[in-house]
């Protein structure tokens, strides 16, 4: 008789593991920036560990000044975490779609979660995403140099120029200057904004591309058709993009404290690059304090939608955003099935990005509760603001986040923790291991709306 072998915590629900090593490298971060060798100047336990999570879960919210209160090598470490948050801990849910032993159920969950398809060799997968990525990278780091040594010098310079690369593919806008990333030439702050989108389109999706463009380079053939999912996020990722910089210019164009002074080139460039960075990434060349508060609100709708699945970015997600609007247009136009790109949308798919935006917007609610409860003083839609910019991992703040009580940044780091993990994660990660498939009578006179 074979002995039953009991699975391990991995191959039961490698979401929990996930969990887990969000948690550890929250821990081992928050002690290594306690050590004196890695500040200036005294950190208080919650601020070293907001500084932590910010990092791990790759958000850019900070209550201290990373560049005066940080040593070199505390800056170095802070980007070390951020790499290891955009990149090692997706690569670890990889392996375990790939490698796992959770059953078919398990990894057809795992796979949607992280917005893969079915059928990759996911060794290889894996190599190539790694690959790309830090390529990726090291292009911006080569581009953005020149900058940087003319603003701080060879050493620092260079320094900065690697922190800014991996900060903008993983979405972690930590400002290094009291006016942001403002003092950057154009061309920088332009390929700040590629680093950002690509780091928000999804590692799945920059594969796709990358084997396309050598099929159409290499090979002389015509590339295959984009996948369902491909198409969609930068359909998405496109029509943000260009609605959201169309809002920003309108609503702030002759606004003083912001586009107002700005030349006509100036003010789209801003426009475009604040639009492409709410999404995510935290950078910033404007004071978000002088923000109108109509511009705030686009803002934050921005942030709530973030990037896309298996991508370094935080939010809903731009494929979540599109389900919805295929069911809405399906209903409005009384079809019995939602479609999207000429492919009907499952029920299941459909469930999964109600649930994601139910959960997200009870998590922003109850989190702005929350902060007016610890810092009642502060204005409502401030407070609101920090909660989806903690919740989404955006980073963006409107200067509030180092005014704020211990209590209140414990808040932002649970937010940043749970937009981090994913709320279908920790709903997978807790569901039965086994659903009853018995389905109950269906309900026909139920009114909704």
């Amino acid at each position: 008789m074979t002995p039953r072998v009991r699975p391990t915590l991995a191959a039961r629900n490698p979401v929990q593991v996930l969990v887990l090593g969000v948690l550890g490298l929250m821990l081992i971060g928050t002690l290594g920036l306690l050590s004196p060798l890695f500040h200036t100047a005294p950190l208080s336990l919650v601020d070293a560990l907001l500084l932590a999570t910010s990092a791990v879960c790759t958000t850019g919210l900070s209550s201290v000044n990373v560049a005066e209160i940080l040593t070199p090598i505390g800056q170095l470490w802070l980007t070390l975490f951020i790499e290891v948050g955009a990149l090692a801990l997706l690569v670890l849910a990889f392996g375990f779609v790939g490698l796992g032993k959770q059953g078919v159920v398990g990894r057809t969950q795992a796979r949607a979660e992280l917005g893969l398809g079915g059928g990759q060799d996911f060794r290889a997968l894996l190599h190539r995403i790694l690959t790309l990525a830090l390529g990726i990278q090291l292009a911006g780091l080569v581009l953005l140099l020149p900058d940087m040594i003319r603003l701080e010098g060879a050493v620092q310079g260079s320094r900065y120029a690697l922190m800014h690369a991996v900060m903008a593919f993983g979405n972690a806008g930590f400002g290094m200057w009291p006016d942001g990333v403002a003092r950057l030439l154009p061309a920088s702050l332009l390929t700040l904004m590629a680093l950002v989108v690509l780091g928000g389109i999804g590692f799945v999706g920059l594969d796709e591309l990358e084997r396309r463009l050598v099929v159409r380079l290499r090979r002389g053939r015509r590339p295959p058709r984009l996948s369902t999912q491909t198409r969609t996020t930068l359909q998405m990722t496109g029509i943000l993009l260009l609605t959201g910089a169309a809002l920003f210019a309108v609503l702030e164009w002759n606004r003083a404290g912001t586009l107002g002074p700005l030349s006509i080139p100036a003010k789209l460039l801003h426009a475009a690059f604040q639009t492409t960075v709410a999404r995510s990434a935290g950078f910033a060349t404007l004071d978000y304090g002088q923000f109108a508060a109509p511009t705030l609100l686009v803002i934050m709708g921005l942030m709530f939608v973030g990037g896309s699945p298996g991508s370094t970015a935080g939010g809903i997600k731009t494929t979540t955003v599109a389900v919805l609007l295929a069911a809405t247009r399906a209903a409005l136009r009384r079809e019995q099935d939602a479609r999207l790109a000429g492919r009907r949308i499952p029920t299941a798919t459909l469930m999964r990005a109600l649930t994601v935006v139910t959960l997200a917007l009870l998590a922003v609610v109850m989190g702005t509760l929350a902060l007016m409860l610890t810092d009642a003083g502060q204005r409502p839609l401030a407070l609101a603001f920090e909660a989806v910019s903690a919740l989404t991992t955006s980073g963006l703040s409107v200067n509030l986040t180092p005014q704020l009580s211990d209590s209140g940044k414990l808040v932002l780091v649970t937010l940043m923790v749970l937009g981090r993990v994913g709320f279908l994660s920790l709903l997978l990660a807790f569901r039965p291991a086994h659903p009853q498939d018995m389905r109950l009578p269906q309900e026909r006179d139920f009114t909704v709306g």
